[in-house]
């Protein structure tokens, strides 16, 4: 018993290893202008500041997921210039007071502006792109492709991400 708990212990070592190697990737850092500039950055039911915070925060964490595949001496640098969130915001009247909800519909997609920088270790440029517009129609049809969200309030958002991402980075000598 004792030895199939060392060679459990010993595996477990091992495989945390393995994955604190992968743990620090590329590194990332998100810059954001005035978010109040934005053309769309507001959220439906959620004050400003807490849903602004979450937003930039779970984009932020996007990217350096996307990152991971990156070589760990690289450097990406992602700007946000400007932001159009998916759908419009639209008021309900309800038996007591208005709500406010975001629609989602065929002809308001997301749109991003970012401006990148992809350096090596010493800082020489790789890549880089200023003023990148990223947008895609992609509606969400049906319950099928609505499910396939996750009920992720930013996956159209992050959808355009990653699209760029791997086009930008995938088969590319990185």
């Amino acid at each position: 018993m004792k030895t199939i708990t060392q060679l459990a212990l010993s595996i477990g070592l091992v495989l945390a290893g393995m994955s604190a190697a992968n743990a620090f990737p590329a590194q990332v850092e998100v810059q954001w202008q005035d978010t109040d500039e934005y053309t769309d950055f507001e959220s439906a039911n959620q004050p400003k500041e807490p849903f602004a915070t979450r937003t930039k925060g779970e984009l932020t964490e996007y990217l350096q997921e996307l990152a991971a595949t990156l070589p760990k001496e690289h450097k990406l640098i992602v700007t946000f210039e400007d932001v159009d969130l998916a759908g419009r915001i639209e008021p309900t009247y309800g038996a007591a007071n208005v709500d406010y909800y975001r629609v989602l519909d065929d002809i308001s997609s997301p749109k991003l502006v970012i401006s990148y920088q992809y350096l090596t270790a010493t800082d020489e440029v790789i890549k880089a792109e200023e003023n990148l517009v990223l947008r895609k129609v992609s509606p969400i049809r049906n319950t099928r492709s609505l499910l396939a969200t996750g009920r992720d309030s930013l996956y159209l958002e992050k959808e355009l991400l990653k699209d760029w991402f791997n086009s930008s980075f995938t088969n590319s000598s990185n």
